[in-house]
């Protein structure tokens, strides 16, 4: 079972923080998950739509110009692909985009140069938005996210065309995990920082889980 570090090494340091790349880069990962808001044309690293949870200061993402994100040590997308640099899976969440035209072109540059490949996965909520990625050609892994437990199990995979049912912990179940598999769609859970949690998902063969606890989880 693969350990994808969530939002970095988010137990260790500031989430999806340069910090947080670099020490999860130094543990036993499969991969590092981070999440991309586009808005302003600037494809931004963080969770949150404001900074007041995690830099207790009251400005939203649409305040912040190249001049803040650089003060404020805030990670762009493409500073994020050079600084993992291939060494590791990169799984981008994305977040919100005011212009998805744009970003499909930023994300199509990225392709092109090598930062963004076939063992890239990019994520969403937004199902609609990875659709849009596949039809522009976006050769990458595709992990459609949810927090329910589907009545039809993972067949809706099949109909996106994910290569990845990306669920919650509290939603996950064996039955789901062996119809991914018999669909050959593999199945990454999130956030598991309890050991007992990630050993009962080993034993249900998911394939990847993502934890804030990196170092816990090998």
């Amino acid at each position: 079972m693969k350990i994808i570090a969530h939002r970095g090494a988010s137990q260790y340091a500031q989430e999806n923080s340069f910090e947080a790349f670099h020490i999860a880069l130094t543990h036993p990962i499969a991969g590092i998950e981070f999440d991309v808001h586009f808005i302003n044309e600037q494809a931004i690293v963080m969770h949150d739509e404001s900074m007041v949870r995690t830099h207790n200061i009251g400005l939203t993402l649409a305040d912040l110009t190249p001049e803040l994100i650089n003060e404020h040590l805030i990670p762009t997308l493409e500073q994020v692909l050079n600084l993992i640099n291939n060494e590791c899976i990169c799984n981008i969440e994305v977040k919100s985009v005011d212009d998805n035209e744009l970003f499909t072109q930023h994300l199509l540059d990225l392709q092109q140069r090598g930062l963004i490949n076939s063992d890239t996965v990019l994520s969403s909520f937004n199902h609609r938005l990875l659709d849009a990625y596949q039809k522009a050609g976006l050769n990458t892994q595709y992990g459609g996210l949810i927090a329910h437990l589907p009545k039809d199990l993972a067949q809706y995979a099949v109909s996106g065309e994910f290569d990845i049912v990306a669920i919650d912990k509290d939603m996950v179940t064996p039955e789901l995990v062996a119809d991914a598999h018999r669909l050959d769609k593999q199945v990454w859970v999130y956030t598991v920082n309890d050991i007992e949690v990630a050993q009962r998902l080993a034993q249900w063969k998911v394939d990847a889980i993502f934890s804030n606890d990196t170092l816990i989880m090998r």
